[in-house]
């Protein structure tokens, strides 16, 4: 097939040769990159560009094929394209800003979620807290049902993290969430179980695994793993995961009406859930 526009035609064809000799790419993969590249191609040519399109112009192909596709076609051809611009500027062309741009799309947030926000905060008062592991679990639910700390947030923290004079915990210098009462007090009961196995020191993981050592926080594995069997032993309707937990948590926030600002201050500021 002939294009107008030349230069254009050609680096993409530079490219697909490159990916065939010169990458070895499978032969799904260089079909796939050549038919999202060809459809490129015949869009710029539809409206008589023969050039490297422009910040408008690239904004409303994106816009059409965002339209045009389900998520997972669109995600793979923005991905082409911005591999296709890296291969450009590698080769040192001065790529134009209209492709420099192009920004992964990220999923839309699913808040369709087969869990009651309420139901949640239910199932944790009925956690029972008489021995040191039962506080600890209760408390990791609390965290991140009440606070929205995610499984990283979690596992980072330290004890000099934790601010009791005004029920914040410090995640970074912008990024701060709250204890509730009921957290407040799992947490100075978690303290106390603490403190009869040693005194506790402010660099010590707030949740450590300490059957190895107090500077070895719990691992991720474990965070699931008593979310999961929590939620199932005691017959909670749907399963139960600190993504779902995070997310109920996200929702609330916003049903209930708090600012952007303070659920960026809570969530993250880049974090989507805040949007």
């Amino acid at each position: 097939m002939t294009f107008i526009h030349i230069a254009l035609d050609e680096y993409v064809q530079n490219y697909l040769l490159w990916l065939k000799d010169i990458k070895k790419a499978p032969y799904h993969t260089l079909r796939a990159y050549q038919v999202d590249l060809i459809q490129f191609l015949k869009y710029f040519l539809r409206i008589d560009k023969n050039d490297f399109p422009g910040k408008n112009e690239m904004e409303e192909y994106l816009g059409e094929i965002k339209n045009k596709f389900n998520y997972a076609s669109y995600r793979r051809k923005v991905t082409v394209l911005r591999n296709f611009t890296k291969y450009l500027i590698e080769t040192g062309l001065n790529v134009p800003d209209s492709l420099m741009s192009i920004k992964l799309p990220m999923p839309e947030i699913d808040f369709n979620i087969p869990a009651k926000y309420e139901d949640v905060l239910a199932l944790i008062d009925s956690l029972p807290e008489n021995t040191e592991l039962e506080i600890r679990d209760k408390f990791i639910f609390s965290l991140i049902a009440k606070s929205g700390l995610t499984i990283k947030q979690l596992l980072s923290l330290k004890i000099k993290d934790i601010n009791l004079a005004s029920n914040q915990i410090i995640i970074s210098r912008n990024h701060m969430t709250f204890l509730d009462g009921n957290t407040i007090k799992l947490l100075e009961k978690y303290f106390s179980e603490l403190s009869r196995r040693a005194p506790l020191n402010l660099e010590d993981y707030l949740l450590a695994n300490h059957i190895k050592s107090s500077n070895i926080p719990l691992s991720t594995r474990t965070i699931n793993l008593i979310i999961d069997q929590t939620s199932k032993e005691k017959g909670f309707q749907s399963r139960l995961s600190p993504t779902i937990l995070r997310r109920l948590f996200a929702k609330n926030l916003s049903e209930k009406n708090i600012n952007k600002t303070t659920r960026e201050m809570i969530l993250g500021k880049t974090c989507r859930l805040a949007g």
